[in-house]
């Protein structure tokens, strides 16, 4: 049910440079839904984007780089959250926009897809709709990675996250 060797492979082809960021190895520092990390989260959700994409043969590779750039940032907005936020509303309204933030400062660009997708992945809580199938990959993907995570069934394993970890740039949790 985790990360086969094709999605492993297409994770890493697409992320790796963000993988092996700073910004992206601290996330494994905060917790996140009360049962995780920002980090095993935002590797469940990558993990459920990239397997959405092959089940709907979406294989281009400009719309797999797009999902898999914004599933590893959709939540680095997050970071930092109790010094940040007042409260777990002002985080779920204020992340999304900061998340793009940490993007476009990892990635140096202002790929609209990429962006609209991380603004917009908290759709229905947040009333804005993606605008491109990146986003609703990822809107989707995000709600399916929570609801494995709280019932106990994350959608990557600690193995698979440091094999994944490993083969990028010998980093592990």
């Amino acid at each position: 049910m985790g990360m086969n060797k094709d999605v492993r492979d297409i994770i890493i082809k697409y992320g790796k440079d963000i993988l092996a960021s700073e910004a992206f190895r601290d996330t494994f520092s905060q917790t996140h839904h009360y049962s995780s990390t920002v980090g095993d989260h935002t590797l469940g959700v990558t993990v459920e984007a990239v397997k959405i994409c092959l089940r709907h043969c979406i294989t281009d590779d400009e719309t797999l780089c797009n999902v898999v750039s914004a599933s590893l940032c959709h939540d680095l907005g997050i970071m930092g959250r109790d010094e940040k936020f007042r409260n777990n509303v002002q985080c779920l309204m204020r992340h999304p926009a900061d998340s793009v933030e940490a993007y476009k400062k990892l990635r140096g660009e202002d790929n609209v897809r990429v962006l609209d997708s991380i603004r917009n992945h908290m759709f229905p809580l947040r009333l804005r709709l993606p605008k491109y199938k990146e986003g609703w990959i990822l809107m989707i993907a995000d709600k399916l990675a929570s609801a494995r995570e709280k019932t106990d069934h994350p959608s990557i394993t600690e193995a698979e996250r440091d094999e994944l970890l490993a083969a990028v740039n010998g980093i592990s949790c």
